[in-house]
């Protein structure tokens, strides 16, 4: 099997109704009234491995301006905006740490929105004792990855959002040759729609598909 990432990103804005649920759903229908939830529901924190969809939800739920996807340089400013969403926390560095617990207490006082995803539970994260204390405070949902036919669901909504002729067959394909991790199916799906865009072409086929992977060099991601 080829253990290939492509270094692209879907170039839409998630949105809630294309999440696909499978398991998920008391969890989808509590972020959905997120944004009008009482003070003591504002602060979520969202963990489940990699690629299970947090990110989608976080974009999904604020402007793209108020998303902040973490590194280990990442600092976190004041400020007085309604909502903030960050995205991999287990990534912070001490400093982001320290922003994240004061700016955790801030909108929390008030009574402002705060959307964290990480991988794991707020109590096995590897930052400062306190703000896995106050990351465990608000509430704490778990996302659980996908079965086979919710994940096939997920690749045919992200075709159609796509534009993507894509046949029933091919999606079997990516799934039983590729490695199940979205990101990387998502960034191939990128990658073949730009290539039906510069052929010409209608359809998703095959060879098309045996074809780009093979000029893909690379090593899947990790974290």
């Amino acid at each position: 099997m080829r253990q290939t990432i492509l270094a692209l990103e879907p170039d839409w804005t998630p949105r809630l109704d294309q999440f696909v649920v499978g398991p998920n759903r008391e969890l989808v229908d509590r972020l959905r009234h997120w944004h009008e939830a009482p003070p003591e529901e504002r602060m979520i924190y969202l963990w489940g491995p990699r690629s299970c969809g947090k990110t989608h939800l976080l974009r999904a739920l604020v402007p793209a301006s108020r998303h902040i996807a973490c590194e280990t340089t990442t600092r976190i400013a004041a400020d007085r905006e309604t909502l903030l969403a960050i995205d991999d926390v287990h990534r912070l560095g001490a400093e982001g740490a320290i922003d994240l617990f004061h700016r955790y207490n801030e909108r929390r006082e008030g009574g402002m929105h705060l959307l964290v995803s990480g991988l794991c539970p707020p109590g096995e994260l590897a930052l400062l004792p306190d703000l896995r204390s106050r990351l465990a405070w608000g509430l704490v949902l778990r996302i659980q990855p996908l079965g086979d036919e919710d994940k096939f669901s997920a690749l045919q909504r992200h075709a159609a959002n796509l534009g993507l002729d894509f046949p029933d067959h091919a999606l079997n394909y990516l799934l039983s040759h590729c490695p199940r991790d979205n990101n990387y199916l998502f960034g191939l799906m990128k990658t073949l729609q730009n290539w039906t865009i510069s052929t010409h072409r209608n359809s998703i086929t095959l060879p098309m598909i045996r074809t780009i992977l093979d000029q893909q060099p690379g090593t899947p991601p990790c974290g």
